[in-house]
């Protein structure tokens, strides 16, 4: 199981272009794993680039018939405007739903395990 945060996967993939792996080595790690989070969606810049990127591993994912997790603080709609329809639509193929969770934040409960480094 692998969750990692949208702008987290970004720089990962920007790191391909400095010479590091191939952004094809990536996916193909990223399609490896049992289970796929993707969390913050919706934090990021929004370019079509990252859109791409996204819509690459969502696709290659499930055509692999592994799972993909997305968190966001964001609504149905908001999420479909940055995903796309394409996206959301392959998001609930196969069985996949949209979970709302309502509750509000609940880092204030944690913030006395915070480790300050």
């Amino acid at each position: 199981m692998l969750v990692i945060t949208v702008m987290d996967l970004m720089l990962k993939v920007r790191e391909c272009y400095d010479g590091g792996q191939s952004e094809a080595s990536l996916l193909d790690s990223l399609c490896r794993v049992d289970l796929l989070v993707l969390d913050e969606v919706g934090v990021q810049r929004e370019t079509r680039g990252e859109q791409v990127v996204l819509n690459q591993i969502i696709d290659r994912r499930l055509a692999a018939m592994k799972p993909v997790g997305v968190l966001t603080n964001l609504n149905h709609d908001e999420l479909t405007n940055i995903l796309g329809e394409r996206v959301m639509d392959r998001l609930t193929m196969d069985g996949g739903i949209w979970v709302n969770f309502t509750w509000g934040s609940y880092r204030k409960n944690v913030t006395h395990l915070r480790v300050v480094k």
